[in-house]
């Protein structure tokens, strides 16, 4: 029966291979079903390589070593991506809006919101009333440096973004940060509606009616419910 194979004892087998030898055949020859899981090919595809010597089966081996690493990679990029994206949501949806600020939930904000290391920066839309834009390495660094105050409040306004913490004697303010133009299309974009204030709409009341002379009678029309 083959015997199992991981990726540590590939990676091995390709070091030690000699150009003008047939070792890696030979460890094809036992593990190809094995390896061609690790590496996501057919069996077919591998066992067409022994009998090979190492000069031409090492660098084939190496190219699919590094396909499995780009697929894996882009596999948890897309991972990366969905994460931030849907804390992004969840951040909008529970912000809580008061006097022009938008109060945010700081686990959030320096939680599953940078997950996506392609982000460059984060950008905070309020409606037509600010844009704030904060480079994500920076939010990063002050979220290692606050994380640790339970009583930790954040939001965001047109002047920036904010932090209070020991019932308002601690604070840090940033202004909203520049991103460079090369950047631009890197940002994960937290879109936060500020709620909409309609003027109270009252009933226009009719003036009274005029009385309305009936000969020498003069009555005055109500309509009583």
């Amino acid at each position: 029966m083959p015997r199992r194979s991981s990726l540590e004892e590939l990676r091995c087998a390709l070091r030690i291979a000699e150009p003008n030898t047939k070792s890696l055949s030979r460890y094809l020859e036992e593990t190809s079903e094995h390896v061609a899981v690790l590496v996501g090919v057919e069996r077919e595809a591998l066992e067409q390589l022994v009998g090979k010597p190492d000069r031409e089966v090492g660098p084939k081996l190496e190219a699919l070593l590094h396909r499995r690493a780009e697929a894996q990679e882009a596999r948890r990029a897309e991972r990366a991506a969905q994460i931030a994206g849907s804390a992004a949501e969840h951040l909008a949806r529970t912000a809580v809006w008061h006097e022009g600020r938008a109060h945010l939930d700081p686990s959030i904000l320096f939680g599953a919101i940078l997950a996506d290391v392609g982000h460059r920066f984060i950008a905070f839309h309020g409606g037509r009333a600010f844009e704030v834009r904060m480079l994500r390495h920076t939010l990063w660094s002050a979220g290692e440096a606050l994380s640790g105050h339970d009583d930790l409040a954040a939001w965001v306004d047109a002047e920036g973004l904010h932090f209070r913490w020991k019932n308002g004697r601690g604070g840090l303010n940033f202004l909203s940060q520049h991103v460079p133009t090369r950047d631009i299309s890197y940002g994960l974009h937290v879109y936060l509606t500020p709620p909409v204030h309609r003027p109270s709409a009252h009933r226009a009341q009719r003036p009274p009616r005029r009385p309305i002379s009936l000969g020498d009678e003069v009555v005055n029309m109500t309509l009583f419910a």
